[in-house]
């Protein structure tokens, strides 16, 4: 049995600790001893422990020497065959200590963003991925536009790095016995019943293009009155400020009768059953589970044209793109998917159904995974 060591930054609710929980719940616990590191801050921390694993909780999202020291004697306690990092400040900490302790490692970017850095932090970031990808056994990208935007890094090629992409229990979510009525009882939304309703699954940050959103709805509502925004999502606390500009926002436009955001919920696929279109206004990604999400619910929708989002839909016939960061051609998005007739709502629905059916399932992407570990470790042998 091999022993692996998974190394997070989050267990917030979101499309990264959704990713690792759904690998980790399909690894063979016959073949793999897990153990993951990563902070207590969110409904994650008790769903990785529902899996029977090791958990370590450590603050990896900022940077400070004492959490260095504390995961550089985990990892030398627990003396793993395998490190698998995910995001900036684990991705930092784990392939630098794993290193100097001589340990394999694989790393997740789940988003590779450096264009809107200003330029000196540009150049740091880039400096810094370029020396970690040196001794980095294996870099996984979870699209190909993803991929295609790290080309900027000079030792990365494909010897050492390749496309994963992220999937959904398809199955699963197509099959959830929720009605409609039951999804606007369990979103406490029952009152929007004879409303049509957009929705997102959003983490409230300045990279989610809510802003936007909501500035491109308040445009929407005066010519669509019936329509309704509803955002499945909450916010950390380092961005606080930018949740209260949300608010003041919704206040000023007067919103407070046809916005409501939720929260972080467990239940977020489930209250998708109540959604008649789904609506991404992100300004970066990396491939958004979200989405699928939505998709493998039969939701319609809209979404900025940006790496990830285009990856999934990659043209009009499975959804409408949008400029990302326009409030103008979101409002123009919005008003086109809702005026499209309902057997142009299948036909959109049914494509990109069939879609990542085919091309974003979570069991491929369990087994593809699984596949790179044996490969590394054979490799490092």
């Amino acid at each position: 049995m091999k022993k692996i060591l998974h190394i997070s930054g989050t267990t917030i609710s979101g499309g990264g600790p959704e990713h690792i929980f759904q690998l980790l719940k399909r690894l063979n616990q016959n073949e793999w001893e897990i153990i993951i590191c990563t902070l207590n801050d969110g409904l994650y921390w008790k769903k990785f422990n529902s899996l029977g694993i090791k958990t370590h909780n450590l603050p990896l999202r900022i940077l400070s020497l004492k959490t260095a020291c504390k995961l550089f004697l985990i990892l030398r306690k627990e003396k793993p065959d395998l490190i698998h990092t995910h995001g900036k400040g684990p991705g930092f900490y784990g392939r630098f200590i794993s290193s100097f302790l001589n340990i394999p490692s694989v790393h997740t970017f789940h988003g590779f963003h450096y264009e809107d850095l200003k330029i000196f932090t540009r150049w740091i970031h880039l400096a810094v991925e370029n020396f970690l990808s040196l001794f980095t056994d294996q870099h996984i990208f979870v699209s190909t536009g993803e991929k295609n935007r790290a080309r900027v890094l000079k030792f990365l090629d494909d010897t050492n790095s390749m496309v994963i992409h992220n999937g959904v229990d398809l199955k699963y979510i197509d099959s959830l016995p929720i009605t409609r009525n039951k999804a606007l009882e369990l979103s406490e939304n029952k009152d929007w019943g004879g409303n049509k309703i957009l929705g997102t699954i959003s983490r409230l940050s300045p990279e989610k293009g809510i802003l936007s959103l909501l500035a491109a709805f308040s445009k929407v509502i005066k010519e669509i009155p019936d329509l309704r925004l509803l955002i499945i999502g909450g916010y950390p606390e380092e961005h606080k400020d930018y949740y209260l500009k949300i608010k003041k926002l919704i206040a000023k436009e007067n919103l407070s009768n046809c916005v409501r955001i939720l929260g972080y919920r467990q239940d977020a696929v489930k209250i998708l059953k109540c959604v008649d279109f789904y609506i991404s206004s992100s300004l970066s990604e990396g491939l958004p589970i979200s989405l699928l999400e939505a998709i493998a619910s039969r939701i319609p929708t809209i979404a900025t044209e940006i790496v990830g989002n285009k990856d999934i839909l990659c043209n009009s016939v499975f959804g409408v793109l949008t400029k990302p960061g326009s409030s103008e051609s979101l409002y123009k998005g919005i008003v086109k998917m809702v005026n499209l007739t309902n057997d142009e709502l299948n036909f959109i629905s049914k494509n990109s159904f069939n879609r990542i059916n085919n091309h974003f399932s979570i069991n491929e992407m369990a087994e593809k995974t699984t596949l790179l570990y044996k490969q590394t470790l054979k490799k490092d042998a």
